[in-house]
């Protein structure tokens, strides 16, 4: 690494950003000469001309012209774009320097010094805000707290330079010609603006602010913009101005009352400044960075009021001891060098950070409102103090430091408050921002608009009616229940139905009846002998009818309703155990359906039979009733189903159904299995049990060595409301996972195989995601999901705002480890950054070995398999690694272990006999005949070269190899036909297939092509034909495989929901593409 390098990661400029940085610095140095010379000149003349006055006076004077300089560049924000108001504003500096050079020439009275005053300020008040307005533009939040002090410590050296001028300046001439350099330093600050436009894209939009809070008072919005951040940040900084001015004219009455010579004065003015500058520099560059690290937002703003109040207490020290003027003079100096560098250096820099999670509009105006007006307002503040007492300076001195501690202690209650507000600010940046309940209309307005809903044409808004008048006036719906149930839309009566069943709404019982014989759907009918059948104005009568009717619909319905109303319950009893007799399928299913909805836990053989039966849908329907028995021997084969390929989907909904019921079974299932897909699945049930046995179990999951269980069981409890009471668990978990990082980011450190550095990449990925998991656990869990969608979002504002969020809310260390995973730098810079929060690393074992030793309980299969392919053993003990997969299940690592084991054998004879004596089973193993089948890892290659999953990891893609079919035709054969419905998707291995529509051939696959892939999520009949062309090798993924792997791997969903994304969005791009081709007519 070259110094220079050394240099810039040392005050924390990236390599990317090094061009901005020092187009920024050199940008604000220039402003910086310009201003501290004509501050120079400004404060010669000044402290010639009754300085005891004319300060206060001056001080009063420029904050209102700042604060109608203020106004008017306010307006121009709002209507110029930032490129033409920031040149403007530097071209309007010019100007103001011209009227001050002609002031320096011909005037010498008292006002004209003040009017010379006047214009600095407004110069240093123009120049800071075209300065910020730029740079508030072009950073992020996260930039802005590495860098706003390196970009804004530009002017430190100008100032140091002009304060070091101030001693050459003896007269009126003389400051005259510092003033023709400020020209030139204005206009070199142009020139390098003009730079920055070239290589940023600045500019704001005139956008609206966020919506106003509902708590938020008019007088607020009026006086301090739409916004609680910035209402705070305006009385801070009025309070912060007050002490500040107060300090600087201490300082140089004190100075020009200890030293009368113009000459002495002047020089040890410039010593004072410049070195407070240059230490100002000194800390800005190499130290505020750091200590802001260090020291968090909060504590580094209230590092300067708390400098202020001890710099009061040491007046009050130094009064009581009657020390000699030598010594006051050295108190004022020190004071005023130390305010000023940690003003200039730590509160300026940390301040403006403040505005970055504002929208560009909101920051521009909220900038320019606390410059331009409230810090004005608090310099005038002390001015009228300062001239209050001028008349009295003995009076005046410890006033003036009374003024200065009530200020400070104001401060300090305001910048707290301002903290929170950042908090609150970052919060909503993060936040989706959808209308609360309070936000929408009137309730009379939503309850007339939702009954006109009822008759709309559109199904979706009549159902939604029905929906909201359930929830909040169920009342209402007895007035329309006969036209509800006369609707055209089957959709309509069927959740008109189920509405008025769970409400027990009164209803015609003539109409019901009619539609439970007469309407053309099942489930209607059902549904309406079901609410017939509850009915008290039932006619007995018909209710036998019913009970007795051939359809199966109406049967059941009726059974279910008459079970339910005392008048017919003896005949719904008989009518139930009749058809619990029948051997019928159809019949069978829906008997246990009825048990379950009606928990009849008397039948419980019924239940064992039917687990035994051979249709898959009667079993189905037995396990989802076991939830209702409650009976200990069925839980326990319902928690062993949890293994099965079939039930297992089922089996779990019913113990979900079963609630803190099946807990104990499932602790006990634990203890007893080391399967790992099992137990992955018990903490998928456990986490839709929102209870704190739940979530204590799931916590015992979390401590588990193997880290797909700890993913699943922490994704589990990030659900959950429950606190935690837990956390020593939690924290240990998370250094270990830190842990975890530092090893890989090692491991991957001087790595150039891009295979194995993308598994590496993808193992911390998930391993990030473990750790947002585990902070919801330990923090507040609403703020860390919206982090995280922060994280992965697009936008560069949204991720910067979100890892400020995590600044503020978790431990420094673990804050810092994440930053340095998270950013886009270099493997050494993050391996660095890691060492520098955690212990010093040292591990002997090669990386490749470590995977080998932790295999699946740590890795995925496919980062085992790279490390397998490239790992040369060492030694005979290493060679060992090898037998715990040359039978592993999963076929991708027993294939990458057999190549291991044919280099063994090759290379170290010796090893590979000592491995075959100690493993017999492995020579058996060899001697077994190959079958000639295509390996998984080639697999994975096929599938990688597809259009379809061609940005897809192959640690993803490896999780879908085992589900592949393979599958062979012949020439001329048919693989589907138009019409049929869809149930799986085709990867072409080898050979060619033919799409047709009817006759028309429409495409021709070749090996690569997928065909029928929207069949994988949606079982719709296919739009055409697909035809052998030459015999073809193909890999068949069926449906429902799918679906059960994308249950199990929540990446196998996200991914393709990706994909899925990117094609809808590349359609909407051809359409657009279409839509502006001018035809030809």
């Amino acid at each position: 690494m070259s110094p220079a390098q050394k240099f810039y990661r040392s005050i924390g400029v990236r390599h990317h950003e090094v061009r901005t940085v020092w187009l920024f610095f050199l940008h604000n140095f220039f402003l910086g000469i310009g201003t501290i010379l004509v501050y120079v000149s400004a404060n010669v003349i000044l402290l010639e001309n009754h300085p005891e006055t004319s300060l206060p006076i001056a001080y009063i004077g420029s904050a209102i012209a700042m604060m109608l300089v203020g106004k008017i560049y306010t307006h121009y924000e709002h209507h110029l774009a930032l490129r033409s108001l920031a040149v403007r504003v530097l071209w309007a500096v010019i100007v103001l320097t011209f009227i001050i050079d002609v002031l320096v020439l011909a005037g010498h009275s008292v006002w004209s010094s003040i009017a010379i005053m006047v214009g600095f300020r407004l110069i240093y008040l123009l120049t800071n805000l075209e300065f910020w307005g730029v740079s508030a533009v072009v950073f992020d939040v996260r930039q802005s707290k590495r860098l706003f002090s390196v970009i804004s410590s530009g002017d430190m050296p100008a100032k140091a330079m002009g304060a070091i001028l101030a001693a050459l300046v003896h007269a009126h001439t003389d400051m005259f010609f510092l003033l023709i350099i400020a020209f030139g330093s204005f206009l070199a600050a142009i020139y390098i603006l003009r730079l920055t436009y070239y290589s940023h894209d600045i500019h704001t939009t005139h956008s609206a602010a966020r919506v106003r809070q509902p708590n938020q008072s008019r007088i607020v919005e009026q006086l301090f913009g739409n916004s609680h951040l910035i209402t705070s940040m305006c009385l801070s900084l009025v309070a912060v101005a007050t002490v500040a001015a107060s300090v600087e004219y201490a300082f140089f009455i004190n100075v020009k009352y200890k030293i009368h010579s113009t000459t002495s004065l002047l020089q040890y003015l410039s010593k004072v400044l410049a070195l407070t500058y240059l230490i100002a520099m000194v800390v800005k560059v190499i130290i505020s960075g750091q200590a802001l690290d260090r020291l968090g937002i909060r504590r580094s703003l209230l590092l300067l009021p708390t400098t202020a109040l001890v710099g009061g207490l040491v007046f009050w020290v130094v009064w009581a001891l009657d020390v000699s003027e030598s010594t006051w003079l050295l108190y004022y100096c020190a004071l005023y060098l130390t305010f000023e560098v940690m003003r200039r250096s730590l509160f300026d820099p940390v301040f403006l950070v403040l505005f970055q999670p504002l929208t560009a509009h909101q920051r521009l105006f909220g900038h320019t409102l606390v410059k331009g007006f409230y810090e004005p307002l608090g310099m005038a503040l002390a001015g009228v103090m300062i001239y209050a007492f001028h008349a009295y300076p003995e009076l005046n001195e410890w006033v003036l430091f009374i003024w200065m501690g009530g200020g400070t202690l104001i401060a300090f209650v305001l910048l707290r408050r301002t903290y929170q507000n950042y908090l609150n600010e970052l919060k909503s940046a993060l936040s989706r921002r959808f209308l609360e309940t309070n936000e929408l209309a009137a309730p009379e307005e939503v309850l007339n608009l939702v009954l006109a809903n009822l008759e709309s044409a559109r199904i979706e808004e009549v159902i939604n009616a029905i929906d909201w008048l359930k929830t909040h006036h169920p009342h209402k719906l007895t007035d329309v229940a006969t036209d509800l149930l006369k609707h055209p839309d089957f959709q309509v009566r069927r959740f008109a139905l189920e509405t008025f069943t769970e409400l027990k709404v009164a209803v015609d019982a003539p109409l019901v009846y009619h539609l439970a014989l007469h309407d053309s759907e099942p489930p209607i009918r059902a549904l309406a002998s079901r609410l017939y059948g509850g009915l008290p104005k039932a006619d007995a009568k018909l209710v036998t009818d019913l009970l007795n009717h051939s359809d199966l619909t109406i049967r059941k319905g009726i059974i279910w309703g008459s079970f339910q109303n005392r008048k017919f319950g003896q005949q719904a009893t008989e009518s139930f155990e009749e058809l619990s007799k029948s051997d019928d399928v159809t019949d069978r299913i829906a008997v246990l359906e009825m048990m379950r909805g009606l928990q009849l836990v008397q039948y419980k053989e019924l239940v064992t039979d039917s687990l035994k039966s051979d249709d898959s849908g009667v079993v189905n329907a037995a396990i989802r009733t076991i939830a209702v028995l409650q009976n200990p021997e069925l839980t326990r084969q319902l928690v062993s189903l949890l293994s099965d390929k079939l039930y297992w989907r089922t089996a779990a909904r019913s113990l979900v159904d079963m609630q803190q019921a099946a807990l104990p079974f499932l602790d006990d299932a634990i203890q007893m299995s080391e399967d790992v897909v099992l137990i992955r699945r018990i903490a998928g049930v456990c986490g839709k049990i929102k209870s704190p046995e739940s979530h204590q179990l799931l916590t015992k999951l979390v401590s588990k060595t193997d880290l797909s269980i700890r993913m699943v069981a922490l994704k589990a409890l990030s659900h959950f409301g429950i606190r935690t009471t837990q956390s020593d668990v939690y924290h240990r978990i998370l250094q270990d996972e830190l842990k975890l990082a530092q090893r890989l980011l090692h491991g991957s450190l001087h790595k150039t195989d891009k295979e194995l550095l993308a598994c590496l990449d993808y193992e911390i990925d998930l391993l990030l995601q473990r750790i947002f998991f585990l902070l919801m656990q330990l923090y507040d869990r609403d703020v860390i999901a919206s982090v995280r969608t922060g994280i992965d979002h697009a936008s560069r504002e949204r991720r910067a705002n979100a890892l400020e969020m995590l600044d503020n809310l978790i431990p420094r260390v673990v804050y810092q480890c994440l930053q340095a995973l998270l950013d886009d730098i270099p493997v050494s810079e993050k391996v660095r950054l890691v060492d520098m929060q955690l212990e010093p690393f040292h591990s002997q074992e090669p990386l490749l070995t470590f995977i080998l030793h932790q295999g699946e309980t740590m890795f995925s299969a496919w980062t085992i398999s790279v490390a397998l392919r490239r790992w040369t053993p060492r030694s005979m003990p290493n060679t060992r690694l090898l037998a715990n997969y040359l039978h592993h299940p999963v076929q991708l690592l027993s294939e990458s272990a057999d190549a291991v084991l044919q280099l063994v054998k090759e290379h170290h004879s010796e090893w590979y006999d000592r491995l075959l004596a100690d493993h017999p089973m492995i020579s058996i193993q060899t001697m077994k005949p190959t079958e000639a089948h295509i390996s998984d890892f080639e697999r994975v290659i096929v599938l990688k070269n597809t259009r379809l999953f061609a940005d897809t990891p192959e640690n993803i893609l490896s999780t879908i190899a085992p589900i592949m079919k393979e599958v062979t035709y012949e020439e001329g054969q048919t693989i589907f036909q138009k019409g049929e419905i869809g149930n799986c998707m085709f990867v072409i291995y080898s050979g060619a297939v033919d799409i047709y529509d009817r006759q028309q051939r429409l495409a021709q696959f070749g090996r690569g092509d997928v065909f029928g892939e929207l069949a994988l999520l949606d079982t719709e009949p296919r739009s055409a034909s697909a035809i052998v062309a030459s015999d073809v090798v193909l890999f068949r993924i069926d449906h429902e495989d799918f679906y059960d792997l994308m249950e199990e791997r929540e990446e196998v969903l996200r991914n393709m929901m990706r994909i899925l994304c990117q094609r809808i969005r590349l359609q909407n791009e051809k359409i657009q593409t279409m839509s502006v081709i001018p035809s030809n007519g």
